[in-house]
């Protein structure tokens, strides 16, 4: 059952959505989330990536199939740049049903493993790009496991060379507070072959200064704070939440995230930027 009235009237008060959009909003909760993924990299690669998948994988779904329920095809992130972000929707009995449907799931699943794409949330991919990073910028990825959003740091910190041969003079700092995480984080960035990865193993709100043996700070010039969360978004693809949310459970991170921002904001460079979410 997907209702849950202690929820409802919390996040009423909160004022998220204007009061005529509430319950669109609630139904847009109770709809399954879309499988996403966009392909790594940048430039012609990415790009025939990107027309293989179009062309020949998506080409094969129609609006319709005979006898079926409709069918819509895989559709691009409409804000993503270049095409390079994708979407679908498909219940498991259509991917056991449709054969062409389930040679897009298996194509999903290896494709992340080989390092081709990544799959990752929509909402997921937003925050990096308003960290505006050039190749000489020096990022703080404060709590960057499973490492989806590190990946896309670091391919802004090449792509923006226009030069896929070229080093950039800057580095990312990718540091999550558990170490089996951090293992993860290892697993998923080593895929973009860059030198310019350090991975640590800190608490965020105590990260601390970093200092070169001779003496010199490194202040950051961006970080990406993607904060520990209670999960109350994540209801889409996580329906167990329902149940069991409480008003505790949306409190019960604050103070931590509110450490997690301050020390950010003590960490960056004066005109830096920082990026919360």
């Amino acid at each position: 059952d997907k209702n849950n009235k202690t929820f409802e009237k919390y996040y009423k008060a909160q004022q998220i959505v204007p009061p005529e959009e509430w319950d669109q909003f609630m139904e847009c909760l109770r709809t399954p989330l879309p499988t996403s993924f966009r392909i790594n990299g940048s430039g012609k690669f990415a790009e025939d990536v990107r027309d293989m998948v179009e062309n020949k994988l998506f080409s094969k779904v129609g609006e319709t199939v005979s006898g079926e329920e409709p069918i819509a095809p895989p559709k691009c992130v409409r804000w993503y740049p270049n095409r390079l972000a994708w979407q679908f929707n498909y219940s498991r009995q259509q991917l056991r049903r449709l054969p062409h449907l389930e040679q897009i799931h298996e194509f999903v699943k290896r494709a992340n493993e080989y390092g081709s794409i990544t799959r990752q949330e929509v909402v997921s991919m937003i925050p990096a790009f308003f960290l505006a990073i050039e190749p000489h910028h020096v990022c703080l990825d404060m709590c960057a496991a499973p490492g989806s959003k590190t990946f896309q740091l670091l391919e802004m910190l090449h792509g923006s060379l226009g030069d896929n041969t070229a080093i950039p003079t800057g580095f990312v700092i990718a540091n999550d507070v558990d170490m089996k995480r951090c293992n993860l984080l290892t697993h998923q960035t080593k895929r973009v072959n860059s030198p310019g990865l350090l991975v640590t193993n800190h608490e965020a709100q105590n990260f601390p200064v970093i200092q070169s043996p001779g003496g010199r700070t490194f202040p950051f010039d961006c970080i990406l704070t993607d904060v520990p969360c209670s999960g109350d978004g994540t209801m889409r693809k996580a329906p167990d939440i329902w149940p069991r949310w409480t008003v505790g459970n949306g409190n019960g991170l604050h103070p931590l995230q509110l450490k997690i921002a301050l020390r950010a904001a003590q960490l960056l460079k004066v005109g830096g930027r920082l990026v919360y979410s």
